[in-house]
């Protein structure tokens, strides 16, 4: 225990006496929060909170200057809250920030107004943003959203969700996931609900009943009154909402009680799907019959947006590398733990570092997920965002303020692309392309304090991560690769993480994305032909089944005949892909290659349009590499590679035999057709020697679009300048044959692929190599 630790919990005792009497929120007056002693020769006092139940409102002095009127339901009842007098802007602020339903903290000065910070800070902090939104809440009482820090001292804790029972000192809030049966279906002897906590609630706690459809009806109600979830049935979609306020701060949370409950009328509503542990629609449900409330099959259920239902995507976290490598997201967006020590007797070098901060509103799965393998969310030392887009970014600053209130730091990561802008590529071009990180994410931009830098290794000991710039999904999209050292036989394995897998919004060309489209394509065969990776780390988990292996793994382990053979995370995934055929003694595909290979058939092959209308691919629309809209023939080339057999992408992932969940694979619905796995590509890096594309689309460029019928003028950017050295006229290209109809094939033009050669070759306006009818020839 910390020595801050012991000192609270010492003083534990004289806090809530002061509590009970203040009522832990100040005297009627609205006054500063109850006081306790913190460190030798100082006080502490907590911020007070309440809930804004009317519409602030502004009053003018004789010199212009503005003082701010709110009614709030605080802690000691409904008050009137005025702050001290400020400038009209300031004042302006102020009144935008109270928002009905919001609960928010502030403190006041000795004669009862709220104070305005000199500094510019808020004078009213927002906790929990309810205001008109019909969306559910949750908020676990240690972690998460918190009363802010004051005196040098953490916050009371805040808790949110839906309640589940009540005894007469109790409360029970959770968010309903309930957890019956394993995926084999082998019933647990207790139905999970990792996301269910119950608190004491102290006798003198001060309960409201918040009107949602009027706050102005808002009252002062009682314990007993507050109603309860009828049950956990998903079916059920009236569920009774309430936040809760406790009269301590989370290094007293095992002793804190609840002081003031703010309950939602009329109830909450939830969507009344189905949850599994496994994502939405997954193929492992397709054994699980036929839904009581839709009448529909469990598979076909799709759940409600996690954004607006973050317990629809909720799944247990689970270790991937002994001691060192986790899974903590949730079934529809990955994060990982990652636990680096540098070996050295002095721990301050070593790091917990997490990926991705996922979906906002679902961070109270992420820190549960994380206390559940053993981690404390607010160890986390550094913080490595992979893009602009708010599944990925989501909780990064709600992560931040929990830090702030503990009184410790963290590093943010990021590319500078997405916050700044693509500026220049390593070709020496000038861009002002604007990054995906939108304006409005002031706090997140001013809190991200390091760029990475691509292309090498960060050397964490037992941890190694490569970060690699991947425009197309957003300009800064980043791809990694983390090497972790497995402590049961002392190897280091890595994992291939793709940072920007979605076609959305590339799924026709536009003046703006053009580019990346191209960009996009490149990124994949970039990939696959220079890195050698052991196993995928998905970004989401309709990329790669990633949270069914973990399933699977644990039906396995719990079937008792398998008691004495049990088995790891490692030992469930699989590395190569079971059904790739086998060439120089082992398989050509390996799972991380595979996975790539679908996203990068979406993108290029006209069967996108064929199967999707919603898509237009590269071969039939473009844009074409300019100077090659009609293709080229007999193009002189100099090969910079021995090239590679790449296979069409197969549907079956991880498929792992030893598993009987796994044995025939997971194949994941999306974009499920363009599962080949009997085509092939020869794919090789290759300087194309013509005189007009040199690795982008300059600014202005004009090019025909076949598939989309118009012309299209695009705006420019990057696509293998990315990676390519400053003054390289011709940076090298990863170009692939167009489709050999079997291995035999691809092994016979492979044949005619040495380093350093200079071949001559034909292009299609898609810049794939042709193909002549004896396809040896295709490099000539």
């Amino acid at each position: 225990m910390s020595t801050a630790s012991r000192q609270a919990g010492k003083l534990l005792p004289a806090f809530i006496a002061a509590a009970l009497l203040a009522g832990c929120g100040g005297g009627d007056d609205g006054s500063a929060g109850p006081v306790r002693p913190g460190p030798p020769g100082a006080t502490v006092s907590f911020r007070t909170a309440g809930l804004v139940q009317g519409l602030p409102h502004l009053e003018t002095d004789s010199g212009g200057r503005q003082t701010v009127h709110v009614t709030i339901l605080t802690q000691t009842g409904l008050k009137t809250l005025s702050t001290a007098p400020s400038t009209p802007e300031r004042a302006a602020a102020i009144k935008d920030g109270l928002v009905p339903g919001n609960l928010v903290d502030w403190l006041a000065s000795p004669a009862g107004t709220v104070i305005v910070p000199e500094d510019g800070s808020p004078a009213f902090n927002v906790i929990l943003s309810k205001g008109s939104s019909s969306a559910a809440q949750f908020n676990l009482q240690k972690y998460g959203a918190a009363v802010t820090r004051n005196d040098g001292a953490p916050g009371p804790m805040v808790a949110a969700g839906w309640v589940y029972g009540k005894t007469g000192s109790t409360i029970t809030v959770g968010d309903g996931t309930t957890v019956t049966a394993d995926q084999a279906g082998r019933a647990y002897a207790k139905p999970i609900k990792r996301y269910e906590e119950t608190y004491t609630v102290a006798s003198d706690a001060r309960v409201f009943n918040v009107n949602t459809e009027d706050y102005a009806k808002s009252e002062t109600s009682t314990f007993g009154a507050i109603p309860v979830t009828a049950d956990y049935h998903y079916g059920t979609t009236s569920r009774q909402a309430a936040y809760l306020l406790f009269d301590d701060n989370y290094l007293n949370a095992d002793r804190a009680k609840v002081v003031a409950i703010w309950y939602f009328t009329p109830p909450s509503k939830s969507d009344g799907k189905p949850t599994w542990d496994v994502p939405t629609q997954s193929p492992m449900l397709g054994d699980k019959g036929i839904d009581p409330v839709s009448g529909l099959p469990y598979v076909a259920i799709n759940a409600t947006s996690v954004s607006s239902a973050p317990y629809s995507r909720s799944t247990e976290p689970f270790e991937m590398v002994k001691n060192t490598m986790y899974y903590v997201g949730d079934n529809e967006v990955a994060s990982y733990v990652l636990k680096a020590d540098m070996g050295t007797a002095d721990t301050s070098d070593d790091k917990v570092i997490k990926i991705d901060a996922g979906w906002p509103n679902s961070g109270y799965q992420y820190w549960k997920n994380m206390e559940l393998v053993g981690i404390d969310p607010r160890s986390v030392t550094d913080l490595w965002l992979t893009h602009g887009h708010a599944d990925h970014y989501g909780t990064a600053v709600e992560q931040l303020k929990m830090m702030d209130n503990a009184g410790k730091t963290m590093d943010v990561w990021a590319s500078k692309e997405d916050v700044a802008g693509v500026k220049s590529d390593l070709q020496g071009n000038a861009w002002d392309i604007p990054g995906a990180l939108p304006e409005s994410e002031t706090a997140l931009r001013a809190r991200t304090n390091k760029f990475y830098d691509y292309d090498r290794w960060y050397d964490f000991g037992n941890v190694k991560i490569m970060v690699i710039w991947s425009p197309g999904h957003t300009p800064g999209s980043t791809n990694m690769l983390f090497r972790v050292k497995n402590p049961a036989d002392g190897k280091f394995y890595t994992f291939g993480y793709h940072g920007g897998y979605g076609f959305n919004g590339l799924n026709s060309p536009t003046a703006a994305n053009g580019w990346r489209r191209l960009s996009f394509q490149h990124g994949f065969s970039y990939l696959q032909s220079t890195v050698e990776v052991d196993f995928v780390a998905p970004q989401h988990t309709n990329q790669y089944p990633i949270v069914e292996v973990y399933q699977a793994l644990k039906a396995y382990n719990r079937d008792p005949a398998n008691a004495g053979k049990q088995l790891t995370m490692m030992e469930a995934m699989t590395s190569r892909v079971y059904d790739a055929p086998v060439l120089g003694g082992g398989k050509i595909t390996s799972e991380f290659a595979n996975q790539l290979e679908k996203r990068r058939s979406v993108a290029s092959y006209r069967a996108s349009d064929e199967a999707n209308r919603s898509y237009k691919s590269i071969e039939t629309s473009g844009p074409f590499k300019p100077g090659r809209e009609a293709g080229l023939a007999n193009v002189r080339a100099t090969l910079l590679d021995e090239g590679k057999i790449i296979q069409g992408f197969v549907g079956a992932q991880n498929k792992n035999p030893s598993i009987p969940l796994l044995a025939n694979g997971i194949v994941i619905p999306t974009d499920s057709y363009v599962n080949d796995p009997g085509g092939f590509y020869v794919q090789v890096a290759v300087d194309v020697q013509d005189s007009t594309y040199k690795g982008y689309i300059p600014p202005g460029y004009k090019q025909a679009s076949p598939g989309m019928g118009t012309e299209i003028t695009y705006d420019g950017g990057p696509v293998e300048s990315v990676h390519a050295a400053t003054g390289t006229f011709h940076p090298p290209e990863y170009l692939r044959t167009q489709r050999l109809n079997s291995l035999a094939e691809a092994q016979a033009v492979l044949a005619r692929v040495a380093k350093g050669r200079t071949v001559t070759l034909s292009l299609t306006p898609a810049s794939e190599i042709v193909v002549p009818a004896n396809v040896a020839d295709a490099f000539r």
